[in-house]
């Protein structure tokens, strides 16, 4: 059978080559769609990608699991060219261990000692009263996503005016970061501010 190029041009292969095209172009816009829409509630990340699909309680639970404790910090980090949660947890023994966990797979990467200047600039110590915290950095970032619905970046125990509680960082579903309180005895939030560390 030789190849005629008119017949794609006129009439019925003219149909079937436009709607060939237009599968192709359809399929290639719901191909790029599934790729960008994590579905809801999940938005892009502040640095233009993804959200991770390890989210910051399945993350905080995969630290635990590695070291029993109790959580003081949580973060999703890229300064190194490659994401990672970064957990600080203060574990059974006393200790301060840096876990990071892939965003991606939710395995854990490495599982160490922190060292002396992972510390906090400030002379805190953070840990009686993180202990005695009746709320976690999970329920936190529960909390903070109920005030705010998006993607939790963020969560650190501080100490503030006298009173405990979680930092919280959400990037909301219209892309602003805003910095939560969530009080550690209580869950309630406050102070819904614009973060523009940015500028």
């Amino acid at each position: 059978m030789r190849f005629d190029p008119r017949r794609f041009v006129s009439g019925r292969g003219l149909l079937v080559t436009v709607v060939a095209a237009g599968v192709i172009a359809g399929g290639g816009a719901a191909t790029a769609f599934a790729a960008h829409d994590d579905g809801p509630g999940t938005p892009a990340s502040p640095s233009g990608g993804a959200s991770p699909e390890t989210s910051v309680t399945e993350a905080a639970a995969a630290a635990l699991k590695a070291v029993p404790g109790t959580i003081e910090e949580i973060e999703l980090d890229g300064d190194d060219g490659r994401r990672t949660w970064e957990v600080d947890v203060l574990a059974g023994n006393g200790g301060l261990r840096d876990v990071r966990v892939d965003p991606r797979t939710g395995e854990i990467l490495s599982n160490r000692a922190a060292r002396p200047d992972d510390a906090d600039d400030d002379d805190r110590d953070p840990s009686t009263a993180l202990r005695k915290a009746k709320v976690s950095a999970a329920e936190a970032a529960t909390a903070a996503l109920k005030a705010v619905p998006g993607t939790v970046t963020s969560v650190d125990f501080e100490r503030e005016d006298g009173r405990s509680g979680w930092e919280v960082d959400v990037t909301g579903r219209d892309g602003i970061e805003r910095e939560l309180f969530v009080d550690a005895a209580t869950a309630k939030v406050g102070t819904d501010g614009t973060d523009e560390d940015d500028d």
